[in-house]
């Protein structure tokens, strides 16, 4: 596991380093490797030019951009990683929510918590490995990464989806219905059927207005105006309470 640590105090960099080493050694067939950053643009900077993480430390209080600003930047990026937010006040464990936030953790944080922290990231690491959705193309299967999905589109009877690396992948025509030929897409969490046309991987939206969901990519997927009301209650579901999805 890939992790980022992002925290202004230079001290609490060895801190969260010396704990990572005690959990390597109680847990030797874990690899861990920790990248340090002092700032939220120096982090952001990375991962433009390098790409990012499977986990992310955040400290909330930090000058210039707060761990709240640098999570939000990172999921508008389409970034997928996991998050723990670090700080000394109970204040921001809301609107750490709102960017999917895995963990938020009290400094000074407790060894035991911290490392249950991690035993719950390489947990949701694994599950994730496993979402996958297999897809047919004019030449091969395909097998796509559910993470990696912004939303599906129905084009006629072809379904095409679209990517976060910015790819549209077209599947071969089907027969049936709509619903039918997306079950294994709707079958994982987080992925909505929005009208009679499209699957919406929630993880990617960032905004829900009167006619449109805004999608990681500036994409947009309309929204029938019958069921704006249903699309963005389970929109907050999902990121405020891990709420389930229907179908509408």
């Amino acid at each position: 596991m890939r992790i980022a640590l992002c925290d202004d105090e230079k001290a609490y960099h060895e801190t969260v380093k010396t704990m990572i080493g005690q959990y390597k050694q109680a847990n030797p067939d874990r690899s861990l490797s920790l990248s340090s950053f002092y700032s939220g643009k120096e982090l952001l900077n990375h991962v433009d030019e390098y790409g990012g993480f499977d986990l992310y430390i955040l400290d909330c209080i930090m000058p210039e951009m707060d761990g709240i600003e640098l999570g939000t930047a990172l999921r508008r990026r389409g970034d997928q990683g996991m998050f723990f937010f670090l700080t000394t006040s109970p204040d921001f464990a809301l609107d750490s929510y709102r960017v999917d936030a895995l963990d938020y953790l009290l400094k000074p944080v407790d060894k035991q918590l911290f490392f249950r922290s991690l035993d719950k990231a390489f947990s949701s690491l694994s599950r994730t490995a496993r979402e996958m959705v297999s897809v047919k193309t004019a030449g091969s299967i395909r097998v796509l990464p559910v993470a990696d999905i912004r939303y599906a589109e129905r084009t006629g009877k072809r379904i095409c989806y679209y990517m976060t690396d910015g790819s549209v992948i077209p599947g071969i025509t089907f027969n049936g219905s709509f619903n039918d030929a997306v079950s294994n897409l709707l079958s994982h969490s987080g992925m909505l059927l929005v009208g009679s046309s499209f699957v919406v991987n929630l993880a990617h939206v960032t905004e829900v207005t009167k006619t449109d969901m805004v999608l990681t990519g500036s994409l947009r997927v309309p929204i029938p105006r019958r069921i704006y009301d249903a699309v963005k209650r389970e929109w907050a579901a999902f990121w405020l309470n891990g709420g389930k999805y229907r179908a509408f």
